[in-house]
């Protein structure tokens, strides 16, 4: 479905036409072609200039916008390209310059939304979602992606808009990032992306030679896709109750907690009551803990004045497996510092069992070497990581994860379990979609 603009057809057709229309046709054919240099335009190359590149590049007005589009949907015409002229006319082209006319927020929002139905963006799936910021190879693949969705758009595979249309582009794109390519040397596109991602996770893009030093006694760990260890249900069994009363819609208490007979039964089952039965889930930090967590895994959804089960909570409940995968990938996402803290203290502890201090005065090098500071701007301390630290292990203490050391034994090990899940947990961080150099 490519458009061929080449500066022999297109620089006569432009020429013919009056001053303005073909200022703003040509002015569209510089940006679209570098001016001839790269004649052949994909479809999403269009829609791109269109939805994006026009109304926030061109520093104008938006009927200057619109007189571009328009003059480029007739140059589209006069080659032959119908469809792409009727998109430079249409409503969702309209509609989209429309909202960037009011702020660049609105058309952001406009832009997503309309590449997202155009069926040629390639979608995230449930092993691959694009980066914000792309590697060499993730662009080409990327790209490679766009034509495989325009020919199967082109054939008749699915059809924008019509019933069913996007789980038939799920299948294109499944087909196409797990079919071995020769250009990719004869790796699937999706082991090439994944290849890249976690040599920029390891190596980084900057010179951080500790964090280098410190990760590359691991990465032999997670080189292949994890699968849930043994005993997974077991381990996980504190969660899988929350999920399994979570089924049974119970009613909250006026505070929006489990009821107390629920809460006394579970403190029970896993020795959380103290020096006393609990009269309140608030009387047992490591239930509400575990809310919590289910609640930031999808598994629950929970309000002041319900609880209920999600879909994937339903999934979950059924399959230990799909449960243990919810969980890494949970316990593998985020930016923020803490995920940071987690990823260093899985690293150091893949190599073996240590304290909370010694981790401390390990990892705070690395971290300051990425460039995370104090509140105040100012270098991390060893004693800065104590509240974080803990905010990091908690949920994998949890979860059966780890062995934590009560006081005065400060010691951290992971159980077998937890290695387990310790090396899928940096498989997905090392694999997961790049939203900045750092």
């Amino acid at each position: 479905m490519p458009f061929d603009l080449p500066a022999e057809r297109v620089l006569p057709l432009i020429e013919a036409r009056d001053r303005g229309a073909a200022m703003n046709a040509r002015a569209a054919w510089d940006w679209l072609t570098a001016s001839g240099d790269v004649p052949e335009v994909t479809l999403r190359d269009l829609e791109y200039f269109l939805w994006y590149q026009l109304p926030a590049k061109f520093l104008t007005d938006h009927d200057e916008h619109r007189a571009i589009a328009l003059s480029l949907g007739d140059l589209l015409d006069d080659l032959g390209y119908a469809d792409g002229g009727a998109i430079c006319r249409g409503l969702v082209t309209m509609h989209v310059l429309a909202e960037w006319a009011k702020g660049p927020g609105s058309g952001h929002r406009a832009l997503r939304r309309a590449l997202e139905e155009s069926g040629v963006e390639p979608p995230d799936t449930g092993d691959l979602a694009w980066g914000g910021i792309m590697g060499t190879v993730e662009a080409t693949v990327f790209e490679a992606a766009t034509l495989a969705l325009e020919d199967a758009l082109a054939e008749g595979e699915f059809k924008p808009g019509t019933r069913g249309w996007k789980r038939a582009q799920a299948e294109v794109m499944r087909r196409f990032l797990t079919r071995p390519a020769q250009w990719l040397d004869e790796r699937t596109p999706q082991t090439a992306v994944w290849e890249e991602r976690e040599r920029a996770w390891a190596e980084g893009d900057l010179v951080r030679p500790l964090r280098r030093s410190f990760i590359q006694g691991v990465r032999e760990e997670i080189v292949r896709p994890p699968a849930a260890p043994d005993g997974a249900a077991d381990r996980m069994r504190p969660l899988l109750r929350v999920v399994e009363i979570t089924s049974t819609r119970p009613s909250l208490t006026q505070a929006g907690y489990l009821p107390p007979g629920t809460v006394r039964e579970l403190a029970t089952e896993f020795g959380w009551e103290d020096f006393r039965p609990p009269r309140s889930e608030a009387d047992v930090p490591r239930l509400m803990a575990l809310m919590d967590f289910a609640n930031e895994a999808g598994l629950v959804h929970r309000t002041r004045r319900s609880l209920r089960l999600t879909d994937l909570g339903r999934s979950a409940s059924a399959d230990p497996a799909v449960l243990w995968e919810r969980v890494v990938r949970t316990l593998a996402a985020g930016g923020d510092f803490a995920s940071a803290v987690r990823e260093l203290l899985l690293v150091r502890l893949l190599r073996g069992a240590s304290d909370r201090k010694a981790v401390k005065e390990e990892i705070v090098p690395i971290l300051s070497e990425a460039g995370w500071r104090s509140s105040g701007r100012g270098e991390l301390a060893v004693e800065m990581l104590s509240y974080t630290l803990w905010d990091a292990i908690r949920p994998m203490d949890l979860l059966g994860m780890l062995d934590v050391g009560e006081w005065p034994d400060r010691g951290l090990r992971l159980t077998e379990f937890g290695a387990g899940s310790a090396r899928a947990i940096l498989w997905h961080r090392s694999r997961a979609p790049r939203e900045s150099i750092a």
